[in-house]
């Protein structure tokens, strides 16, 4: 299907006063790309920092685990039903928790 005349005329007008300016403009701002060693040194110190997070993450865990399990040695020797509440509580907040987590994630189809 082939445009007709006016249209033709009108992009050979926006080519005479705009092609060279835009020409001009596009190479003046072209992208900046770096080296393949900036490249590998961002993604070390991201691998690093993320290291870091996850064992600080872990350690949290681990200190979070030993207290409640020295809360349930200490329950087990004192009172059988202040164990079983404390057990019913740590279940209840843990599926609390994974529900919200992963409860509020919508899965999203494809539109087409």
């Amino acid at each position: 299907m082939k445009k007709p005349k006016e249209e033709i005329d009108d992009q050979q007008w926006f080519n005479d006063q705009f092609k060279n300016a835009l020409t001009r403009f596009d190479a003046s701002h072209g992208p900046d790309v770096p080296e393949l060693q900036q490249f590998e040194a961002f993604v070390d110190s991201h691998k690093q920092e993320t290291k870091k997070k996850l064992l600080k993450e872990l350690m949290l865990l681990w200190a979070a685990a030993c207290f409640i399990f020295a809360i349930m040695v200490w329950m087990i020797d004192r009172n059988w039903v202040w164990f079983a509440i404390l057990q019913a509580v740590v279940a209840a907040t843990g599926i609390g928790y994974a529900s919200l987590t992963f409860g509020l994630r919508k899965v999203r189809g494809w539109k087409s």
